[in-house]
């Protein structure tokens, strides 16, 4: 099969894993909450979403703006009288300066906004901790207080609990899953952590908790199950000494350390299977929704469209796509002035001038013609064009541009 047709069938082959069985769509109807009050319906697309969802995932590429377009939905939800949550699992300088707080870690911070408490709205701002969640899951699963204690202080754990593939995810879908269930939110917006494909954030847990059930995660307990029990003494002696050369090798002891954090891990792999299938079935509701964030670069609207298509092949919601740095219309309209003319320039000026603003009016012509691929792509869904703005948005003021822009 052709590489093409590969790909074809990995994506069916992941669609059908995450399409729901027809038990899986009773338990999402019967996850449904109560309708809340909601403000007066708006004919604007993103403000529609906010209103109508509990759950909104921003999904893209690093350095398309999603940590920022995620904090300038916060502001719409808002200021449509809703109480929302901006959780990310990236602590970004920038993203506190612009929400205007001190601080920014696993407990909620107000975002101090005007005027949107006499609409009963409010706007927090929070760090999904990987580490401080992974510590409550063990604790929650362990067969005894005992045997969490030894995980936890495993020398190792550490650096398992935050640098194993897929351990960041899990845990910030883990600690979403129960901020939502505590209901002190209206609507939740996720800034999910850059990705070349849109479902890494959905598989992740399960690919944890497949981990942690696995033959290598059983050979790293206990390597002597790579020999089989036929295995002659000799062979046996050969892996003892490959071990103690390795443990010599790295400086202490990597193999049993790794070894004996399995060990104490042994017996949380069906209960983090258990909680991986909840945040799945959390991520289908029918008040969830998927934002793809993206720029109007060719290669940023390639990658856009092929995260569509993995939703699509999924079955999971899609809310719409948000484009960010858009040239502004007035910069490349036929009617704006000449600035040769308007600033009075010499012939050699004049010419750089008008060489400046050709290539400005073809840089927008290229932006169009992305921009053109998302609309036929999705012709139902919304597209918010953002405009490229002036300044980095490192205030609260900045951010609002962007959310007038999102509630325009």
């Amino acid at each position: 099969m052709h590489a093409g047709g590969d790909r074809r069938a990995r994506g069916r082959d992941r669609a059908r894993r995450y399409a729901p069985s027809r038990q899986g769509r009773r338990v999402i109807e019967s996850q449904r909450r109560p309708e809340p009050a909601r403000p007066v319906e708006s004919s604007r697309p993103f403000a529609r979403l906010v209103d109508r969802h509990r759950l909104l995932l921003c999904v893209g590429s690093g350095g398309v703006g999603k940590t920022t377009t995620s904090a300038a939905l916060g502001v719409v939800a808002a200021r449509r009288g809703r109480r929302a949550a901006v959780l990310t699992i990236d602590p970004a300088r920038r993203l506190k300066d612009s929400l205007g707080i001190d601080r920014l870690d696993g407990e909620p911070h107000r975002v101090l906004l005007a005027d949107v408490a006499a609409r009963g709205g409010s706007l927090d701002a929070m760090l999904l901790d990987a580490k401080r969640t992974f510590d409550a899951l063990i604790r929650r699963y362990a067969t005894s207080e005992a045997a969490a204690e030894r995980v936890l202080a495993n020398r190792i754990y550490d650096t398992i609990s935050t640098a194993l593939a897929g351990s960041q995810e899990y845990m910030a879908m883990e600690r979403l899953h129960a901020i939502a269930s505590e209901e002190r939110y209206d609507v939740l917006i996720v800034d999910t952590p850059p990705t070349h494909h849109a479902l890494d954030f959905l598989e992740a847990p399960e690919r944890l908790a497949a981990l942690l059930s696995s033959r290598a995660a059983a050979i790293l307990q206990n390597p002597s199950l790579i020999l089989s029990r036929e295995s002659s003494r000799l062979a046996q002696a050969a892996l003892a000494a490959v071990l103690r050369g390795l443990e010599r090798f790295t400086g202490f002891q990597l193999l049993r350390d790794v070894g004996e954090f399995v060990a104490g891990m042994e017996g949380f792999s069906s209960g983090f299977q258990s909680r991986a299938n909840e945040v799945a079935l959390f991520l289908r509701r029918h008040d969830t929704a998927f934002v793809l964030v993206t720029t109007p670069e060719a290669a940023r609207v390639g990658e856009t469209l092929a995260f569509h298509r993995e939703l699509m092949r999924a079955g999971l919601p899609f809310g719409g796509f948000i484009v960010n740095r858009v040239l502004p219309a007035h910069v490349v309209s036929d009617s704006a002035p000449d600035p040769s003319r308007e600033t009075g320039a010499d012939a050699a000026l004049a010419r750089k001038l008008a060489l400046l603003r050709a290539r400005f009016h073809a840089l927008a012509t290229a932006e169009r013609a992305e921009i053109a691929q998302l609309e036929r792509a999705a012709p139902d869904a919304p597209i918010v064009e953002i405009p490229l703005q002036a300044d980095e948005p490192t205030s609260l003021r900045t951010l609002a541009l962007i959310a007038d822009a999102l509630d325009g």
